[in-house]
């Protein structure tokens, strides 16, 4: 994972604009209230799956980024297989990062 990616999901965290956790994402999609999806790299092949397509359903960028232990520390927490930006501006910036790197949103069907 980049650094710069890393910081900038530190500072989306500390202003409270992303959940993280399967049933946080799962909700937040659903209701309308993400900006953007990064799941980990070893997340299960049905998480994957799963938040690729309901991300796909809800028009929002998809992302696979990191490990498991990396998203989660980026976080202050333990290993988290999604998070969900909920911030039109950090999600520019991140997608900025990403694009960088030369990493592809994914398609709906993992």
């Amino acid at each position: 994972m980049p650094p710069s990616l890393r910081a900038m999901l530190g500072l989306c965290q500390r202003a409270r604009k992303l959940v993280s956790g399967d049933l946080a994402a799962e909700q937040a999609l659903r209701r309308g209230r993400a900006d953007l999806v990064l799941l980990a790299t070893d997340a299960s092949e049905r998480t994957r799956a799963k938040f690729a397509h309901l991300a796909a359903q809800a028009g929002v960028p998809c992302y696979f980024v990191g490990t498991r232990a990396e998203l989660g520390g980026a976080v202050g927490k333990a290993g988290r297989a999604v998070i969900v930006v909920q911030s039109r501006d950090f999600t520019r910036g991140m997608i900025g990062i990403l694009q960088r790197e030369g990493l592809a949103p994914v398609t709906g069907r993992g």
